[in-house]
């Protein structure tokens, strides 16, 4: 497939929708109970500013502390010595991946292989190998544990071919739980989370779709282990498959949704420097990362994005915090306002054990802090 021409295709398309509205989180809908217990919010401040929290009458120690700044981020990006030292070889990478993929059909020819390169991901302390192989496949391999991430390969067809590929929902369910089951994943185990096509607005014109299954627990879909897959289902094609499993707390539920939501209130009243009007109220219960979004606004340290100059000329913009939190339950409790620019919400994640505000999303705004 001509890849180019369609990544650009469905970008546009993309970049529509981001600027309407965020699809990726299509539905948040929950009803608020008004009932706020007042003795068990007491346990949760003091325990807070202690530096332990209550729930209930238990202790727990604090799951939030203060993000770690990658103080030279384009320096930690080159490989070092060190890094070497803890890494496989290429050509272990290269004999794990070839293993690996037999378990998706795919026949990694060395022979073919054009780059193997060594890259580095500071912002989640990640270090893998990306193995290129013909012109458009690549394989991404963990380089401390020798674990396959990612696979990308070409399809063999025109983009015009692709496009006559159309298969509607009900098809492409049918086709990407086989290929569940051909790959040897447990489908009592991974359920259906996420679904989407390269076109939302008619389905049925749809000739790629996108399918995540993920673990569940307590009925909550834990994206963090998941596999998803970009399918044409016509062909029986699976052009890219990326695996996550990250260690997961599945840390107990000890404080009620209107906790939660009364402790994003309060946080939201200091964050909204702004002096947003709030309209209205969602929250759910999710499995989320801990990320440093709501410590930095409340810091005023800005969005935690710099850019450098590359030696090409060219502009790259970066995170500067690291972003490898703990993965925990959490409530997701989502504020809209009457007058935030482009209609934009602001999400908290209120740890679901210990009460603290463990991160957030679109905290600030897309036209001041926010820029890049």
């Amino acid at each position: 497939m001509e890849y180019k021409k369609l990544e650009n295709r469905i970008l546009d398309k993309v970049r529509l929708k981001i600027a309407i509205s965020n699809f990726y989180e299509e539905e948040k809908p929950m009803n608020i109970q008004k009932v706020f217990k007042m003795v068990a919010m007491f346990f949760i401040v003091i325990g807070l500013v202690a530096g332990v929290t209550y729930a209930g009458t238990i202790v727990y120690d604090k799951i939030f502390n203060e993000p770690e700044k990658i103080e030279n981020y384009i320096d930690e990006l080159k490989v070092t010595e060190n890094d070497l030292s803890k890494a496989i070889t290429k050509e272990e990478a290269v004999n794990k991946a070839v293993e690996q993929l037999k378990r998706y059909k795919i026949n990694l020819d060395t022979n073919y292989i054009k780059e193997i390169e060594l890259q580095k991901n500071p912002n989640y302390d990640e270090i893998t190998y990306v193995i290129t192989a013909n012109e458009h496949d690549d394989f991404f391999v963990d380089a401390i544990t020798g674990n396959l991430r990612y696979f990308q390969v070409d399809d063999g067809l025109s983009l015009e071919e692709v496009e006559k590929c159309t298969s509607n929902r009900e098809d492409m369910l049918n086709q990407a739980k086989i290929k569940l089951k051909e790959y040897g994943y447990d489908e009592n185990e991974y359920k259906i989370s996420y679904v989407s096509s390269n076109d939302g607005d008619n389905e049925n014109n749809s000739y790629l779709w996108y399918i995540t299954f993920s673990k569940e627990y307590d009925g909550i879909f834990n994206r963090f282990q998941s596999v998803s897959m970009t399918i044409i289902p016509k062909v029986n094609k699976v052009t890219s498959f990326s695996i996550s499993d990250e260690p997961f707390e599945n840390n107990e539920i000890k404080i009620s949704m209107e906790q939660a939501v009364e402790i994003a209130k309060e946080k939201d009243d200091v964050i909204n420097t702004e002096n947003y009007i709030r309209k209205s109220t969602d929250s759910k219960l999710e499995i989320v990362r801990v990320n440093p979004e709501v410590y930095l606004k409340e810091n005023n340290l800005g969005k935690g994005m710099e850019e450098a100059t590359l030696e090409d000329g060219s502009i790259y913009y970066y995170y500067t915090y690291k972003m490898n939190g703990r993965v925990r339950k959490a409530y997701t409790v989502t504020f809209s306002y009457e007058n935030r620019p482009f209609g934009l919400t602001r999400t908290y994640y209120i740890d679901a054990t210990t009460g603290e505000v463990i991160g957030g999303e679109d905290i600030f705004d897309l036209s001041t802090e926010a820029r890049y």
